[in-house]
């Protein structure tokens, strides 16, 4: 076994470690991959979009002599030229619709109209193929023509490409580095299936008023379809979390009787299904979910790992603490306004408050931006290994 392999394997114990809500020899560190190492290069975004193999060069200069355990998130999070094969109207990206140093942007439209509900109910997969992917695509404007099943075509072998050359850098992070994935696949919450792509944050809105049955009979159709694109998309894995990330659940977007109603139960039934399975679900809870702890703390021991992100720590520590592993702790903001000695003060309260008995994982709350400072990355990883020592 290499160095590397065997640096492998004690950075993915101490993680499982963590996740089993246990105290391993040191508190797992999470490297925040994301934009912000483009403007430490001679590189563009809009390079690191679409070069993956410029992308993976990046990664292994900037990671070379840091000592953290996981890596999140990607440079190339989405693959434009999966996207620019079927005329995607869901995006704009750096250097085509925008310029090259931006991040790219998701474009909200009601994708689905208040008409589509029980056609959708009745068979999501079949109104998603036939209904849905004509309105998001230029080229399926027509679905059987030549043109679709030509662009069909090309977005197929663009998306085994894509897989292929993330593979392939995953494995050479993990041969040459020891670096361990956050996690394997995606899903969301059905209400967020919904409310995002699909009706988006009007339309969303609206129903809650108008046709609120509507919105619970969609969120139960929904969940087996989230359970097994989880599965799948993790290729089976059960080792690490799939990640979730929970756009609409946070407060004060929902009122407490509404997220009670229509977005925690069938969120609740998809994590159930996916532990189940013997799946966690990594709950990429953004902003502040302090109102819901006590519901959250209703799943199984150990389903999750639950990222604190504006939720109140102390709160979350108390309620949550020891029956899930708790994740993050320092706020993304700090990484971009404030100092390397800012850093590792908060690194070192965090330590003190969330990671004393265990079962926590040192990492930035939420998605670290492009406009995040270097020293201060690097001023968390140190922090985190001289203080999360057991």
């Amino acid at each position: 076994m290499s160095k590397a392999e065997k640096l492998y394997q004690e950075r993915l114990q101490r993680y499982t470690t963590a996740m089993e809500c246990g105290k391993p020899d040191k508190v797992p560190i999470t490297f925040p991959l994301g934009e912000w190492v483009v403007k430490y290069t001679d590189t563009t975004i809009q390079e690191a979009y679409y070069n993956f193999d410029r992308t993976t060069e990046i990664t292994c200069e900037i990671i070379r002599d840091l000592d953290f355990d996981l890596m999140y998130s990607a440079l190339n999070l989405w693959w434009p030229p999966m996207f620019n094969a079927i005329g995607s109207k869901l995006y704009k990206f750096p250097g085509i619709h925008l310029e090259e140093n931006s991040q790219y942007q998701y474009i909200e439209e009601e994708n689905m109209k208040p008409e589509d509900y029980d056609e959708f109910i009745d068979n999501p997969t079949e109104w998603l193929a036939n209904k849905f992917l004509p309105r998001i695509n230029e080229e399926f404007a027509n679905p059987g023509s030549y043109r679709a099943t030509a662009a069909l075509i090309k977005s197929v072998a663009a998306f085994a490409m894509a897989n292929d050359k993330s593979a392939k850098a995953s494995e050479k992070l993990a041969k040459e580095f020891g670096v361990v994935p956050y996690g394997t696949g995606m899903t969301k919450a059905p209400f967020d299936t919904l409310g995002d792509a699909l009706r988006g944050m009007k339309g969303i809105l609206l129903d809650l008023r108008r046709r609120p049955e509507k919105i619970l009979a969609a969120c139960e159709a929904i969940i087996p379809h989230n359970i097994a694109y989880a599965m799948i998309t993790a290729a089976g894995d059960t080792t690490l979390p799939c990640f979730a990330p929970l756009h609409r659940g946070a407060y004060p977007f929902l009122s407490m009787e509404q997220w009670e109603k229509y977005y925690w139960p069938s969120l609740k039934a998809v994590i159930e299904g996916l532990w189940a399975r013997g799946k966690r679900m990594f709950f990429f809870a953004e902003g502040n979910w302090t109102p819901y702890l006590e519901k959250i703390a209703e799943l199984p021991d150990k389903s999750i790992v639950f990222v604190i992100d504006a939720t109140d720590a102390k709160k979350t520590k108390e309620v949550l603490g020891g029956r899930f592993c708790l994740y993050g702790g320092v706020p993304t903001t700090l990484l971009t306004y404030g100092t390397p000695e800012e850093v590792k003060d908060c690194v070192k309260r965090v330590i003190d408050e969330l990671a004393c008995d265990g079962g926590f994982v040192l990492a930035p709350g939420g998605v670290v931006m492009s406009d995040a400072k270097r020293e201060n990355i690097f001023a968390m990883i140190e922090a985190g290994r001289e203080y999360g020592v057991y």
